[in-house]
């Protein structure tokens, strides 16, 4: 063999060793596919529980006198024609409330059967009971709010639904 040719050869297989060892530090052969399954979540800390102690009621607190106090509803008064503003401060500055009775029953049952569908409809309603003529009452009412045009749109809306005829009742301060 020619010098020439052992010299072609021999840098033929130089760069081929070369190629070899340079060609997978310029090209990544690793599947595009696989799923890097390490995770960056850190490990969950250990949390000791506590215990809390529940509250108590003072002693001298007195069950329902505060909702008492704060809605009479025997201190409210229908209004058919009202003068005085919508809303607004009294002359104690207490808001201007009005109440809307739906319907007053002699059974409490039949008053719960009321206040469930309008409880079910969205209205916020409860049953207060009053005495009238010396017999015991359940009233349905919904409220208070303090915007009477509101009140005046719950009685239409509940008129048309259950097919009343709801008062307008406005609570005196």
């Amino acid at each position: 063999m020619s010098e020439g040719l052992a010299q072609r050869v021999a840098g033929t297989l130089v760069l081929g060793v070369i190629g070899l060892i340079v060609l997978p530090l310029l090209i990544d052969f690793t599947d595009p596919n696989k799923v890097d399954r390490t995770t960056k979540i850190p490990p969950a800390p250990s949390i000791d529980p506590v215990a809390l102690e529940s509250a108590q009621r003072p002693p001298d607190v007195i069950d329902g006198g505060a909702s008492a106090a704060i809605l009479d509803v025997n201190k409210s008064v229908p209004v058919d024609d009202y003068g005085g503003p919508d809303f607004g401060l009294t002359d104690r500055g207490l808001p201007h409330t009005w109440i809307l009775q739906v319907g007053s029953f002699v059974e409490e049952p039949k008053a719960e059967i009321l206040l469930k569908q309008l409880v079910d409809r969205g209205f916020k309603a409860f049953i207060a009971p009053a005495v009238v003529a010396g017999e015991h009452h359940y009233r349905v009412l919904v409220g208070p709010k303090i915007d009477r045009r509101r009140i005046k749109v719950d009685r239409d809306n509940i008129d048309l639904m259950f097919k009343t005829k709801s008062i307008v009742l406005k609570y005196e301060t």
